[in-house]
Formats: C-alpha cells, sequence, structure tokens
C-alpha cells in the first residue's frame, strides 16, 4: 500500500441538508464551494480542498473519508494492492486515478492526488484550515482498527486502555488522523478542523457563541494527541470540533506508543471538565 500523506475530507449525510449547510458556513466558518440541494462540498479558509462534504439523505451517518496519497503512481500501485487483499476499487469523479473502497464498517475510504500540504497559518478570526481527524465508533473495533493498520497501512500512535480508543497515523508527523473506538453502532464519534492556533480557536468559539452556538465540550486540552478542543453541535447532532497545536512525531522510529488511563485528567489536562452527557451521548452516535 502507498504511503498516504494525510487525512483530507470528511463526507456525511443528514436530512437537515439547508440547516447544516447553513451551519457551516454562517457560524462554523468553513468555505462553500459548490452547493446544487442535495450535495455541499467546503473548503478551509485558506484554500485546503474538499475538508466537508454534506449529502442529503433520510438516515444521518457517516458516509466516508478522503485520504490524500503523494501522486498517481502511489494511487495506481494501491488500487492493485487493495485488489488482491480483496477489496474491489471504484473509480472516482475526480479523476488522476482516484479510487475508494469499502470499509469493514461500509464506509466510503477514498483515495486521491495530494494537491499539497495546507496551509496552517491561522486566519484573524480564527477560521477552520483544514481536517485534522476524525473518530469513527464500530460494533467491531478491532476489526476495523486491522483494516486501517494491516490493510492501509496506518501506525498505532497512542491507545486509551482496554482499546477504548486507538489513535491512528499515517505519514504525515500528527500524532493521529483517525480514532477508532467501540459502540453501540457504526457511526461518527466526531471531526474536527485545525484552526492554528490556540488563539484562533478562541476565536473561533466566540464567532460560534456569537451565532448562537454553545459548545458541548471544552475548550480544554486532550492527554493523548496534546490538542486544545471545543466541541459543538451541528444541526444534525453530529460532533464537529476546533483543534489546534496536535502533537507532531517527528521521529517515529523511536516513538513508543503509550496506553492512557481512561480518567478525567488524561482526556482533559486542563482540568476545565469532562464532556457533558450530551456529548457523550452524541459521540456515541445517539443523534
Amino acid at each position: 500500500m502507498g504511503p498516504i500523506k494525510r487525512l483530507q475530507g470528511v463526507i456525511i449525510r443528514t436530512p437537515k441538508f439547508q440547516e447544516s449547510v447553513d451551519y457551516y458556513t454562517k457560524g462554523f466558518g468553513l468555505t462553500l464551494v459548490a452547493d446544487d440541494g442535495k450535495r455541499a462540498v467546503f473548503d478551509g479558509a485558506r484554500g485546503s480542498a474538499g475538508v466537508l462534504e454534506i449529502i442529503a439523505g433520510e438516515e444521518a451517518g457517516l458516509v466516508g473519508l478522503t485520504f490524500a496519497m503523494p501522486d498517481a503512481d502511489a494511487l495506481r500501485t494501491s488500487k492493485v494492492e487493495l485488489a488482491a487483499k480483496g477489496y474491489a476499487a471504484s473509480d472516482r469523479a475526480e479523476g488522476g486515478g482516484a479510487f475508494s473502497v469499502i470499509s469493514p464498517d461500509g464506509q466510503v475510504i477514498a483515495f486521491v492526488t495530494d494537491a499539497g500540504e495546507p496551509d496552517a497559518e491561522p486566519t484573524a478570526d480564527g477560521l477552520p484550515l483544514f481536517v485534522s481527524h476524525t473518530v469513527i465508533n464500530s460494533l467491531d473495533a478491532p476489526r476495523l482498527t486491522s483494516f486501517f493498520v494491516d490493510v492501509l497501512g496506518f501506525r498505532v500512535a497512542d491507545r486509551y486502555e482496554r482499546d477504548l480508543l486507538t489513535f491512528l497515523k499515517v505519514d504525515q508527523p500528527q500524532h493521529h488522523c483517525v480514532g477508532v473506538s467501540p459502540g453501540e453502532s457504526s457511526s461518527l464519534n466526531h471531526f474536527s478542523l485545525d484552526v492554528g492556533s490556540i488563539d484562533g480557536l478562541m476565536r473561533s468559539v466566540g464567532r460560534m457563541q456569537k451565532a448562537g452556538y454553545t459548545p458541548i465540550w471544552g475548550p480544554g486540552r486532550h492527554g493523548p494527541g496534546g490538542n486544545v478542543f471545543c466541541y459543538f453541535e451541528d444541526p444534525t447532532g453530529f460532533v464537529a470540533e476546533f483543534t489546534c497545536d496536535v502533537l507532531q512525531i517527528e521521529d517515529e522510529k523511536t516513538w513508543v506508543p503509550k496506553e492512557w488511563p481512561r480518567v478525567p485528567d488524561t482526556a482533559n489536562v486542563w482540568g476545565t471538565g469532562g464532556p457533558s452527557l450530551r456529548a457523550i451521548a452524541l459521540m456515541s452516535g445517539n443523534h
């Protein structure tokens, strides 16, 4: 499997299409670049393409994830290797060799050519820049983790005790871009957009509050990954996070994954409080 550079985008389905489009443009701060009434595509503030795609549908859910690979050769060889492992590929409309496979949990896992590292310079008003990571709930978390690690070539960066959450990384230094958590259904736990700085994050929180949206958890700082966070609920009940200051693993060869205790002091090392009951319910996939 060819190298995966980064997580490029998240695709969700919602019965509250227009409300969601309004939410992610007017409050959350993404740039709407396409909207035909059934499908909307958003870029980050400094041009990171396709960070979020929203599809209209009767049932809410995580449709899939898009990952960037370095070039067409990596796409071509990866497509062949995945087919040999029993994962039939479908060509994507993006062209250039882009393709997708279906994960064991039924999500579309798409691969496209990397358009280059996203601009991480924060904006003056703290607008979201690029996708940082996503966490997926799974009925069979070990199987889904094995898919990412043994099939796609991800590496374990850290995990919570009893495999309550496994953090997975790709070729970028960032600590993780995917997390897998056991759940009562296959669902989206949350997805996260990087805003570039703590000041940017707080400006994002202020912008959301002025628009009438209150955090369901945060601001705070996680132990695993070290990132600053603040979580909000969108109109569907998906959890979208602002984040920054994610740990960068500069020398992966010397990195030793750690098993973290699942206690309040590691979930939020600042001690500013744990997730609200609403956040817990939504992150469990109960929209």
